[in-house]
């Protein structure tokens, strides 16, 4: 039995939508959601909620398709990522459906704004190529022809006149050249307040930052080993190896250790 799905996440076999759905259009017979026949594919995954999930990162990879390198920091790509997936959970599993459709919108918008000035931006770069390809053209001919009508009316040596040209051809590359990194960097700096005006990025609260202060606890008893001695005198021999996974969340062996003489010696002087 072929079992086919569309965007609701449930399975339906092919006779059934053939059945359900000859009008081309009709409701889900467990959530009753209108679907369209054309919006039915055949079921891959064996979990509908992971057809579901699938065929919900393929529509937002059309929306969120930015890159690491569209971003200032790594935190703000995370960022960008961790919200992505945000959306992909609400939209399988049903959290806050028009909360986060509508963001959705909110983002497509401003992801279509970004695309038409980029358009503009490149249409206005290739008009001012043009427009300096036909004024170069214009104004190598007419300096050409200046250089032709000073050497034949002047009275200074070619050598001379054609240095001076030179010198002015030099200054006039240079200026080009300033003013090219002047409209690359302008470019950047519109880019980046582009960026910081659409940021992914969790607010942040200013203050002051933390700095870690090891707790004074007054055990009023023997005094406790440090923690590196622990193997050195003995005490870890009867205490059960730890999984790498443990280690890999900061829990080591000399964690228990510490937390039994501690409770040993606690309060010992008290009496």
């Amino acid at each position: 039995m072929l079992m086919m799905i569309n965007e609701c996440g449930h399975p339906l076999c092919r006779n059934c939508v053939e059945n359900l759905f000859a009008r081309n259009s009709g409701p889900c017979p467990q959530c009753g959601k209108i679907l369209w026949k054309k919006g039915f594919w055949e079921q891959i995954f064996d979990d509908p909620m992971v057809e579901k999930e699938n065929h919900i990162r393929k529509k937002l990879r059309k929306i969120y398709n930015l890159k690491r390198a569209d971003f200032p920091t790594l935190r703000d790509f995370n960022n960008y990522l961790e919200r992505v997936e945000t959306i992909v959970m609400n939209l399988t599993y049903n959290i806050d459906v028009e909360e986060t459709e509508a963001e959705l919108d909110e983002d497509q918008i401003w992801i279509h704004q970004m695309l038409e000035e980029e358009q503009k931006r490149k249409k206005l770069a290739i008009e001012s190529v043009g427009d300096e390809e036909l004024s170069g053209k214009a104004t190598s001919a007419n300096k050409s022809k200046a250089i032709i009508d000073e050497l034949r009316e002047s009275d200074l040596p070619a050598e001379v006149i054609l240095d001076r040209q030179r010198k002015r051809q030099i200054e006039a590359e240079l200026a080009e050249k300033e003013e090219a990194f002047r409209r690359k960097k302008s470019k950047m700096e519109a880019q980046q307040k582009r960026l910081d005006t659409a940021s992914f990025a969790a607010i942040r609260v200013s203050g002051a930052p933390f700095v870690y202060r090891a707790p004074e606890l007054p055990i009023n008893g023997p005094p406790l080993p440090k923690p590196e001695d622990l193997h050195r005198m003995g005490y870890l021999q009867h205490v059960v190896q730890i999984s790498e996974s443990r280690y890999a969340g900061g829990f080591t062996p000399e964690t228990c250790c510490m937390r039994a003489l501690f409770d040993s010696r606690i309060d010992l002087f008290s009496f």
